[in-house]
């Protein structure tokens, strides 16, 4: 990020709605076979299977690390700098320019639309790229669809969640560029 992170405007993702409750489904599909692998490979190693319990644990392990890594792209907040619009995630922090950027408010039927798109199982996509034929190809990048933004530059297309859409919005109208 090229500006200081003391110059980041920052408006807050929580996680709600479809993408909420995948959350929960998903923790409960893969850490609830973790918990039983572990207990498996707790009575194995008692009765000396040694050889099962470490199979179970490393099925454990799989399951945990699939779990931890479901959520590294989940936006922690949105910002703005004076020249860029910043995504903080656990592990990313993309940046797309604000110059020429325009922000609008999803309507409900493309929040829906976007919301079956980025549906598998019943798990709802905190992050992704997908291609619409309402919305064009964009980045996804939420927490609650229920407050979803399109970002739009002459380089991408980003949608994005921060609790506050209305502020944010007003927000991007700021005049991009150094403060004075």
């Amino acid at each position: 990020m090229s500006a200081p992170e003391t110059e980041v405007r920052r408006f807050p993702c929580t996680a709600g709605g479809g993408i909420a409750a995948g959350q929960r489904r998903l923790r409960w599909l893969l850490l609830g076979p973790a918990a039983l692998m572990v207990v498996t490979a707790g009575a194995s190693f008692v009765n000396g299977g040694a050889a099962v319990g470490g199979l179970c644990l490393l099925i454990a392990l799989v399951a945990f690390v699939a779990w931890r890594m479901s959520g590294e792209l989940t936006p922690q907040w949105v910002g703005l700098t004076p020249n860029e619009v910043v995504v903080r995630t656990r592990t990313r922090q993309p940046t797309l320019p604000r110059n020429g950027a325009t922000a609008r408010r999803l309507t409900e039927s493309e929040r829906d639309h976007l919301e079956r798109l980025a549906t598998t199982a019943g798990v709802v996509a905190p992050a992704g790229g997908f291609d619409s034929h309402l919305l064009g190809e964009v980045q996804l990048f939420a927490s609650d669809l229920a407050n979803a933004v399109l970002v739009a530059s002459d380089e991408e297309r980003w949608v994005v969640t921060p609790d506050d859409p209305e502020g944010f919005l007003a927000a991007m109208t700021d005049p991009p560029g150094p403060r004075g």
